[in-house]
């Protein structure tokens, strides 16, 4: 037992890092960038106040389960914006930071959480597409949302953000309206070019 709860809180020490870990976007505050840790938990959150918008039968408890999972790897390979030209790259240091942080774990723990994270990864899972949304559409929230910043850290246009987040987005018609909204208000606004 005393081996088992030891592997355990070293996990969870280790874990501690996503809130050292700082992402590209403002807080919706604009008063500094977020970290990875209330990044999850907003995400948590959102399942739980948007979970109405994903398909009948979905398991939100799951959905959040993948949502505190998914980005526990950047503890160790940090946050990455990816456009899809280094998707390779990020995703091959992504799953050598899953191994080394998930095998702290006692094996069958290592095996769930391992799991959820390939999981989510993989999008294949109605759970898995619906928090791959939340995940999309948080950034633009925080970015474009009603009182947001419009602080982008890479030069964008609304065309593109629209090409980067339609596969996630799109089969959610309400999340992907909504999405739309923002870019069309930002747009409008002359932060986002067309």
């Amino acid at each position: 037992m005393g081996h088992r709860i030891d592997e355990q809180i070293g996990f969870l020490l280790a874990a501690d890092g996503l809130k050292s870990v700082q992402r590209h976007n403002l807080l919706f505050s604009g008063s500094r960038n977020e970290n990875t840790a209330e990044h999850c938990w907003h995400l948590t959150l959102m399942a739980m106040a948007l979970a109405e918008y994903a398909p009948s039968g979905t398991d939100i408890a799951h959905v959040i389960q993948l949502l505190i999972v998914h980005d526990l790897v950047e503890v160790h390979a940090g946050d990455h914006w990816s456009d899809g030209s280094d998707a390779g790259l990020v995703a091959s240091k992504e799953a050598a930071a899953a191994e080394t942080l998930f095998r702290l774990l006692p094996d069958d723990q290592a095996a769930r959480l391992h799991n959820l994270w390939g999981e989510f990864e993989a999008r294949q899972t109605p759970e898995a597409c619906f928090a791959k949304a939340l995940d999309a559409l948080h950034p633009m929230l925080l970015i474009w949302g009603p009182g947001g910043t419009d602080y982008v850290h890479t030069p964008l246009t609304a065309a593109r953000m629209r090409e980067i987040k339609r596969t996630a987005l799109e089969p959610f018609p309400a999340l992907w309206n909504f999405a739309e909204s923002l870019l069309d208000k930002a747009v409008e606004r002359g932060v986002l070019p067309p």
